[in-house]
């Protein structure tokens, strides 16, 4: 890894045990939120983490305009679809048929992908960031982010993919795992995607 990676990770790495006392404070606040009013937004953390890992992203979100925002998180060890099923099961319970925008970061992108080729309908957006992947898999709308020089899930090969493996490929410079939820450009490259597909949908309304 790059000198310039490493330290990036490291600064991640703390951000990610800082979120957890953060987490316990932000529950609050969301108790006394007001009543959303945008279209909702699914957070899904990587293995082995949690929602709290995802603050400053949904941080984020909501200054772009995106005020509904929730976490979807499932066990460590189970079986990708398990997990897949019980998020469709989760947005139905907690959004009705309002389709939602997915953001998952690592296996929690794996998790969505599995979930919007199941139920596609009930999918506006499909934002990954570091998420395992196949040069062959069926994922068309899928955004993928990725860091140059990340050890965990490398970026693919663009010419290796299926055409119908990703809609679109970010790699982003000197860039490694953890870091991608909290690199500005990634931060933004979200929320255009999400402010897009938000865009598409109220065209498709008039």
């Amino acid at each position: 890894m790059k000198s310039r990676t490493i330290a990036g990770e490291i600064a991640a790495l703390g951000g990610l045990i800082a979120s957890y006392p953060l987490d316990w404070m932000s529950q609050r606040a969301e108790r006394f939120q007001c009543e959303a009013t945008s279209e909702p937004v699914v957070l899904l953390h990587g293995l082995g983490g949690s929602r709290s890992n995802l603050l400053g992203l949904a941080a984020y979100l909501r200054l772009a305009g995106f005020d509904n925002v929730a976490y979807f998180e499932y066990p460590r060890f189970q079986a990708i679809t398990e997990s897949a099923s019980q998020l469709g099961k989760f947005a139905r319970e907690c959004f009705g048929d309002a389709g939602v925008h997915l953001v998952g970061h690592s296996l929690g992108g794996t998790v969505a992908r599995f979930h919007a080729a199941a139920a596609p309908a009930q999918v506006r957006s499909l934002v990954t960031l570091g998420s395992p992947y196949s040069y062959a898999q069926w994922s068309p709308r899928e955004l993928g982010i990725f860091g140059d020089d990340d050890p965990i899930v490398p970026a693919p090969i663009v010419a290796m993919t299926a055409p119908s493996a990703f809609r679109r490929i970010e790699i982003l410079d000197d860039t490694g795992h953890l870091a991608l939820i909290y690199h500005p450009q990634a931060l933004r490259i979200v929320a255009t995607e999400l402010r897009a597909n938000r865009a598409r949908d109220e065209a498709r309304a008039i």
